[in-house]
Order: C-alpha cells, then structure tokens, then sequence
C-alpha cells in the first residue's frame, strides 16, 4: 500500500512540473540565430553611436582612429573568437555596412584593448544594450566566474611546482531570470571574494531596474547584503547555512530584512527554495558566455584582461537582445 502511494506522489509531481515547462518556439529562434551576426553589428553600432563618445585630436602628427570605431572593433574581435589578424575580414564587413569609418591595422586593436580609458565605456555599453528589457526583468541572481589567462608563469614553471594553479580573472555578475540578461559586472583578480562585490551589483542594477527579488548562494549570505536588497525594494533569497541564527544585532534597524528571510525560510520551506533555486538561471549565464566567447582570455597585460572579459559581457547581452527581437517581440532602440 506505501508503495502504491509512492507512484501516486511521484506522477502527480511529474504532472505538475510538466505543465510549468514553456515550450519554445523553435522557429523564432531558428530565425534569431540564423541572423544573429548581423543584427549584433547593428545592436552594437547603435549602442556605441548612442554614447556619443567625443573624437579627440590634438593636431599633431596623423589623426587616429576614433574611439568610438575603436570600441567597436574590440568587440567584434571577442565575438568572433579570433586573433586580431584574422578578425580583419570581418571589420571590413563592418566598414562595407558603414558601422565603422575605417578599417584599422590589428595592432591597433591590441593597443587599445590595453588602455584604461576603455573600461568605463565597456561599462556603459553592457548596461545601454540592458535597457530594453526593463519592462521584462525584476527577478535576478548574483553569481561569480572565472577565465583563464594563463599569463603568470611558463609551462616549466606550471610543470615543476606541484602545487600551481593557473592564474584566473573573476567575473562578478548579476543577470537577470528570464532573459540572462546582465545588468552589473564587475572583473577582479582571481583569489577575491564574492560577498563584498553583491552590493554595487545589487545597487547599481536598481538605477534602471525595479528589482522584485535577488536570489545568491550561501557565499552571498550576511545581514547587511540582506539589507541592501530591502534598501531598492526587493526581497532576499540567499541560501542559508545549517548554523544560521536569527539574531538582530544589537536591536538595530539593520536586522529587519535578515529576520524576515530567516523566517520565511523555516515557516514556507519549499517556497522559499523555489525563489532561491531560480539562481540556477545565473549559471545558465556563464555557461551562455563561456560557450559561445570562450572560457579564456588571450590578452597578456592586466588592463586588457580586464577589458576582454567585459568585451565578452558586451557580445554575451548583444546575443540576449538577437533573441529577445524574435521570442520576446522587444523593440530595440536606444537614446542618445
């Protein structure tokens, strides 16, 4: 008889996850993906042109190429996968469309991968290529990842030290659920921490975004990542530990939100980890990026890391908005 009621739970539970399954529309995203090459170049033409990035020239000795032109050719080169030499082709594909004024040499683009300047229009252009799917995103999720650079030491070194580890650039990210949308990025060295990056993560998404729920692992957890959260008018999901307490510190303010989630993980169990499994969608993130751009950087110096792996976050929200053209219906336009 327990037997029998066994089978009964266990197919009632496969009915109900087989209803909330969403099939998809297998042509429209046939069609997304056939065209996603050419509507990236447009996404990003439009993008940077929307910066309106001031050409800066002193007038001596010859005129350089714009760093608007210049920023656009770095992505290119991240999306393709390729070297900078055999990236040429495809920017004059992107000068014979008049996205870029002039072809440049592919030292050039390695040049300008490594300058500084670079890395808060980076910033800006994942979050410009966000902003059609506001409407769409409440719910995120914060997670962290790692790119090889293999640039610290030799192969003898690597092969001689037992104990050596390859050297690694970390991703932070919050993206969002539906979409894999990122809205805040953040590279760092490695060996960091993932807690302490979780509040300008959270923050700097809230500017554009009206944030419903953020979900993170037990890494993420602490009362004033708890509060930050509340501070937007979200609600937290992360994961709690088994020695967790709910203890209020000193009967401050800054307890509130931390006892609530406390309380609604012990009183609603499985309804809290459904919310809190939706983080499982931050992986899908990562997995996107590092499939289609490439788990590794090949750039050498520190700088130009930094700024290959938001490249990789710029192609990887591009690629987000080729299918949200087709499967969402989203219009995309940006401001200037």
């Amino acid at each position: 008889m327990l037997y029998y009621y066994i089978v009964i739970y266990y197919i009632s539970k496969l009915i109900i996850m087989s209803q909330q399954i969403v099939t998809r529309n297998w042509a429209l995203y046939n069609m997304a993906q056939t065209k996603e090459k050419l509507l990236f170049l447009r996404i990003l033409n439009d993008a940077v042109d929307s910066m309106e990035i001031p050409y800066e020239y002193k007038g001596n000795g010859r005129p350089q190429i714009g760093l608007d032109d210049m920023l656009k050719c770095c992505v290119i080169k991240v999306f393709n996968n390729f070297s900078s030499r055999r990236t040429m082709a495809e920017l004059q594909l992107a000068y014979a469309l008049r996205y870029i004024n002039q072809v440049p040499h592919f030292n050039s683009i390695n040049n300008y991968m490594q300058k500084e300047e670079l890395t808060p229009y980076l910033h800006q252009l994942y979050k410009i290529m966000a902003l059609p799917l506001v409407d769409i995103e409440n719910n995120f999720a914060v997670d962290a990842t790692g790119f090889s650079t293999f640039t610290k030491k030799n192969w003898l070194e690597y092969r001689l030290e037992h104990k050596a580890y390859m050297d690694f650039k970390k991703l932070h990210i919050i993206s969002g659920i539906r979409t894999n949308i990122i809205t805040s990025a953040k590279v760092t060295v490695g060996k960091s921490a993932d807690c302490p990056e979780f509040e300008n993560l959270v923050k700097y998404t809230s500017e554009n975004f009206r944030i419903r729920e953020v979900c993170a692992d037990a890494g993420y957890l602490s009362r004033k990542n708890c509060e930050v959260v509340a501070e937007v008018g979200g609600s937290p999901f992360i994961l709690l530990r088994s020695n967790t307490r709910m203890q209020s510190i000193q009967k401050r303010r800054s307890g509130i939100a931390w006892k609530k989630m406390v309380l609604y993980y012990r009183e609603n169990h499985e309804l809290f980890l459904k919310h809190y499994h939706q983080r499982s969608n931050v992986e899908s993130t990562f997995s996107m990026i590092k499939r289609k751009f490439l788990p590794y950087v090949r750039s050498k110096t520190d700088t130009a890391q930094n700024n290959e792996v938001l490249c990789k976050v710029v192609c990887h929200n591009a690629s987000v908005l080729c299918n949200a053209m087709f499967e969402m219906d989203v219009n995309i336009e940006f401001d200037s």
